[in-house]
C-alpha cells in the first residue's frame, strides 16, 4: 500500500478502497440474512413512503436508503456496499479532522485504526439509525472546526446543514450537538463568535431544516420519542444502573486498537512508549478544546442524558462516539514509537482483511448456527414466493402487504412489485396506507403459521372477504422448513 501511495491523498484513497471492498465482500460472504433484527429492510420500507417521520425514528436514513436502492439493485451486496460506503465516509471526515492535529503520517494511522474498531466495520456492516450517524457526526464536527478556524459564512452553513442531518437520522445527535453548544458557551474565544453572523447562519439553516420534522411530530403525537420512553424495563434507575456496562462496552471496543498499537509499538524498537503532552497541549488551543469537548463532552451528555430521562444504555449507541478514539489514543503516544517501522500498522490492516476473507466460510457456518430474531429465516426466497402466490390470484401487482414485520417488508425490499408495507399492522403508524387504497388495491398479510398474535391480527385486516393460502420454503440448506399462512384481499373487481 505505502510502496504504491506517493501522496497522503493516494494513500487516503487506497485505504478507503480497500476499507470498502473489504467490508462489501465480508459481509457478502458471512451474513445469511442483511441482519438478524430485519432493521436493514425496515429501513427501506419506511424509506419509500418519504414521510417526514416514522414511528421509531426520525426520517434521514430511511430518505438514504430509498435513494440508494433508486440506484443500485436490491441485492444484499448492494445493502453492504452502502454501509461500507457510510463507513468509509466516517473515515474520511475523520482523516480531515486528524490532519488538523497529528502530522500526515499519523494521520493516515489514525485513520487506519478504524479497521481495528468492531462499532466501525462488524457492527456498521448493518445499516441503521446508528450506524447511519458515523459520517454525519464527523463531518458535522469537521465544519465546527473549519467554522472556528476561518470564521466563513460558508462553514458555518455547511455545519448547520450536517447538524440538522444527524438530528434527522436519530435523536440521540442531540448529545453532539449539545457538546458543540456547551463550548461555545464555556470556551471564551468561542464565545467571541456568538457576535458573529456565523452562530445565527448555522442555526438558522439547523431549524429550517428540522422544522418539517417537528411539524410532524407535532401532528402525531411525538411517537419516536414515545418509542424511545418505552425501551427498558420502566425502571426510574435504568439509566443509572446500565451505565456501567455501557462503559465497559466502549473500552472493551478499543482493545483490538489498542493491541494493533501495542504490536506497532514494540515493532519499532525501544524506548519510553507514552507521552500525554501532546494530548494536554489540546487544552491550548481553541480547535484542540472544540475536540475535547465534542469527543468527551458527547459522551458525558449521552450518559446525563440516559439517566435522566431513565433510558437503557444499549452498546450500539457508542458507534458515533469513535469518530476521534484514533486521534487521541496516537497525541498519547511518544513521537517517534511509530515512525521507524512505518509500514507496521498497514500491514495489519492487509493481514487482518486477508484473514477475514480467509475464515468467511467458517464465519458463514457460524452464523448458520445461529437461529435467534430472524437470522435464519429465508427472507429472500419467502418474498418471492408470497408475489408469486399473489401473482397467481390476480392481474394486478401486489400494492401493499402487512403481517409479521420481516415478512412484511422483505416483500416491499425483494419482490419486482415494491409494495408499501404497513407498519406494526397499524394504519395509524403507516399513513401511506390509507383503507381506501386497500379496499381498491388488495393486500396480503403473511404470518408464520404459529404466530398467533399476527394470525388474530391479519383476520382483523382483511375482514371477511379473504383467500388463506399456507406457504411452505426450505430453509438455509434445508435442514428446516418455514410454513406461512396468507391472507389475500383481493383488489377492488378482481373475480379471483
Amino acid at each position: 500500500m505505502t510502496s504504491l501511495a506517493k501522496t497522503p491523498g493516494m494513500r487516503m484513497g487506497l485505504l478507503l478502497a480497500f476499507f470498502v471492498g473489504l467490508w462489501t465482500v465480508y459481509a457478502s460472504l458471512t451474513q445469511l440474512n442483511l441482519d438478524g433484527f430485519g432493521d436493514m429492510l425496515e429501513n427501506y420500507s419506511w424509506g419509500i413512503a418519504w414521510e417526514q417521520g416514522y414511528y421509531k425514528h426520525p426520517p434521514l436514513f430511511a430518505w438514504i436508503t430509498a435513494v440508494w436502492f433508486s440506484v443500485f439493485p436490491h441485492t444484499d451486496w448492494a445493502y453492504y456496499l452502502l454501509s461500507a460506503v457510510n463507513g468509509a465516509a466516517l473515515l474520511f471526515a475523520s482523516w480531515r479532522i486528524a490532519v488538523r492535529f497529528l502530522d500526515p503520517w499519523r494521520a493516515f494511522i489514525s485513520t487506519a485504526l478504524f479497521f481495528f474498531l468492531p462499532p466501525v466495520t462488524f457492527l456498521a456492516i448493518k445499516y441503521n439509525a446508528n450506524s447511519a450517524m458515523l459520517p454525519f457526526w464527523a463531518v458535522t464536527v469537521l465544519f465546527y472546526l473549519r467554522f472556528l478556524e476561518k470564521r466563513r459564512l460558508s462553514d458555518a452553513v455547511i455545519l448547520g446543514a450536517f447538524a440538522a442531518a444527524s438530528m434527522l437520522i436519530k435523536y440521540f445527535s442531540a448529545a453532539l450537538l449539545g457538546a458543540i453548544c456547551l463550548h461555545v458557551l464555556f470556551d471564551r474565544e468561542a464565545r467571541s463568535l456568538l457576535l458573529k453572523p456565523g452562530v445565527w447562519a448555522a442555526s438558522f439553516v439547523f431549524i429550517a431544516l428540522v422544522t418539517p420534522h417537528l411539524i410532524w411530530l407535532f401532528q402525531n403525537d411525538f411517537l419516536p420519542l414515545s418509542y424511545v420512553s418505552e425501551q427498558g424495563d420502566g425502571s426510574a434507575l435504568i439509566g443509572l444502573t446500565s451505565t456501567p456496562r455501557f462503559l465497559a462496552a466502549l473500552l472493551a471496543y478499543l482493545l483490538p486498537v489498542v493491541l494493533v498499537l501495542l504490536i506497532a509499538i514494540l515493532r519499532n524498537g525501544r524506548g519510553p512508549w507514552f507521552d500525554a503532552a501532546p494530548f494536554l497541549a489540546l487544552r491550548e488551543t481553541l480547535a484542540g478544546r472544540a475536540l475535547l469537548w465534542t469527543g468527551f463532552g458527547s459522551l458525558v451528555l449521552t450518559l446525563l442524558l440516559g439517566i435522566v430521562f431513565a433510558v437503557q444504555f444499549s452498546s450500539v449507541w457508542a458507534l458515533p462516539l469513535y469518530f476521534a478514539a484514533p486521534i487521541f489514543l496516537l497525541l498519547l503516544i511518544k513521537p517517534g514509537r511509530l515512525e521507524a517501522q512505518k509500514p507496521a500498522v498497514p500491514a495489519a490492516v492487509v493481514l487482518y482483511g486477508a484473514c477475514l476473507l480467509a475464515l468467511t466460510p467458517f464465519i458463514y457456518r457460524q452464523e448458520a448456527q445461529d437461529t435467534s430474531h430472524y437470522n435464519d429465516v429465508p427472507v429472500q426466497t419467502i418474498a418471492g414466493e408470497i408475489e408469486k402466490a399473489w401473482n397467481a390470484r390476480f392481474d394486478t401487482p401486489l400494492a401493499y402487504v402487512a403481517g409479521d414485520k420481516i415478512l412484511a417488508s422483505g416483500t416491499t425490499f425483494y419482490s419486482v412489485s415494491r409494495p408499501y408495507s404497513m407498519q406494526a399492522n397499524s394504519y395509524e403508524l403507516s399513513p401511506w396506507i390509507k383503507p381506501e387504497g386497500v379496499a381498491e388495491k388488495g393486500m396480503v398479510v403473511a404470518c408464520f403459521a404459529d404466530q398467533k398474535g399476527c394470525l388474530a391480527k391479519a383476520e382483523d385486516l382483511v375482514g371477511t372477504k379473504v383467500q388463506t393460502h399456507e406457504l411452505t420454503v426450505p430453509g438455509f440448506g434445508g435442514e428446516r422448513r418455514w410454513t406461512m399462512r396468507l391472507f389475500f384481499m383481493p383488489p377492488m373487481g378482481s373475480s379471483s
